[in-house]
């Protein structure tokens, strides 16, 4: 080998053409440095935010649970705020213990504009009895159809014997004998 080859040491050479390309896209670089940063900056800042919201809206439902055990017209205020304001995991509990309070005190207008809210209720259980309830006020208001789809989304949402009696009592109600026979056969 000679002195020439030997001077031409590829891996240094592409050292010195990375280094050079660097040089000469110098703005790019830091362009793309900057967007990079900016993007980490922008989802630290959303992923403290968010906690920081779940955080506060999980302390005032626990206020609220707190203060509706003892003083039910303030608890229903601060469950209200907490339904309007929460993030979704408190609105679901909110929302379940209002229509619980607002059912077993009779305000059936109350329920029923709580079950018509815009509330994504995530547990199945939760889902299917208060989409029964609904199906059960549907039928006493004599709206069948309604309580029928109701009772259909409850046994979508989670199964169980108690909801396909309801409907096969719906379908009667409504004339529907025959429908209420194979739900009670099968």
């Amino acid at each position: 080998m000679d002195k020439h080859e030997i001077r031409q040491d590829p891996i240094r050479e592409r050292i010195i053409g990375s280094l050079s390309y660097l040089e000469n896209n110098r703005n790019a670089l830091f362009g793309v440095l900057a967007v990079i940063v900016i993007i980490i900056a922008g989802s630290g800042y959303y992923s403290s935010n968010s906690k920081a919201l779940s955080m506060e809206s999980a302390s005032n439902l626990g206020t609220a649970l707190i203060t509706f055990s003892t003083d039910k017209d303030s608890g229903v205020l601060l469950l209200s705020k907490v339904l309007d304001e929460g993030d979704n995991a408190s609105k679901q509990v909110a929302m379940a213990t209002l229509v619980n309070h607002y059912y077993t005190n009779d305000q059936f207008f109350e329920v029923d504009s709580l079950l018509n809210m815009d509330v994504k209720i995530t547990d199945e259980v939760i889902l299917s009895k208060l989409l029964s309830l609904k199906g059960d006020m549907r039928a006493n208001d004599g709206d069948f159809e309604l309580a029928l789809e109701s009772y259909s989304g409850s046994l979508d949402a989670y199964p169980s014997i108690e909801v396909e009696l309801k409907m096969a009592n719906a379908h009667h109600m409504a004339g529907d004998n025959d429908k209420a026979r194979a739900i009670v056969d099968a």
